[in-house]
């Protein structure tokens, strides 16, 4: 089982998540657009439509303007994940050492990573779970509410709390950690560290890619495609046949490739 869970899962995780991730986008993309989405202020203009991109992926503008206690929370959730996600990649490659690049001594660097990670990981345990109770305690959200939102949330918080309590008791061996990571990346897997912790916390992030594609987890991606068709010039319509959206650049939005 551990051999499966440790050497075969990644590899099937990380297939699942590249290609389920792609295809989503590139059927977002060729989607066609059946009516005009002219209400945006946005000329179309490549430097308009990246600063309203990045404003709407740094500070949750549309959801700040509707809802500001959603708005903190949701935003406090994405912004501990992804430090989390940034720390991991870090603290796993330099050992926790990663601050003595800026100057700090190792065992600084160390005490500032744990500070860091433990901060972190207490914030996203507390916005999910502020987030499920909002959930619950709402009665037109909770009617709105299906199933697999509270599977995303308690999904999320698994992986949460599994990954705090690597940071209880005895510490995590991060070389073996490492060297396990980089014989996958490698495709030259060894055997996983025999730390039932890290089996639980590693089993659950692998899960969460694999579902990752098929759920609602997927707005990230797709506020993005959605930011940036709403703010191009309007396009022909109806699509005509062999439609294909350019989102990123330029004032062309639409290119027929019959």
């Amino acid at each position: 089982m551990l051999f499966f869970i440790g050497q075969i899962l990644p590899y099937i995780a990380a297939a699942i998540f590249i290609v389920g991730v792609s295809c989503r986008i590139t059927g977002w993309l060729k989607a066609p657009v059946p009516f005009e989405l002219t209400m945006f202020h946005q000329d179309g203009v490549g430097k308009s439509r990246m600063a309203d991109l990045g404003r709407e992926l740094l500070l949750f503008d549309s959801l700040r303007r509707g809802d500001m206690w959603l708005w903190l929370w949701a935003w406090l959730m994405h912004a501990a994940l992804l430090l989390i996600i940034i720390g991991h990649i870090a603290g796993i490659y330099f050992l926790t050492k990663q601050f003595t690049l800026v100057g700090l001594s190792a065992q600084t660097s160390t005490q500032l990573s744990a500070f860091l990670g433990s901060i972190s990981g207490w914030v996203l345990i507390a916005s999910l779970t502020v987030l499920f109770y909002r959930r619950t305690a709402d009665p037109e959200l909770k009617r709105l509410t299906d199933p697999a939102d509270y599977f995303d949330l308690m999904l999320l918080m698994a992986i949460a709390v599994t990954g705090m309590h690597m940071r209880t008791g005895t510490a995590v061996d991060l070389p073996a950690v490492r060297t396990y990571i980089g014989g996958l990346l490698t495709l030259h897997p060894a055997a996983m560290p025999q730390d039932w912790r890290f089996i639980s916390h590693f089993t659950l992030v692998n899960i969460l890619l694999i579902y990752f594609p098929f759920s609602k987890l997927m707005h990230l991606a797709g506020s993005i495609v959605s930011r940036l068709i709403i703010t191009q010039q309007p396009p022909v319509y109806p699509s005509p046949a062999g439609f294909k959206r350019s989102v990123l650049f330029g004032k062309e939005v639409a290119k027929d490739e019959s």
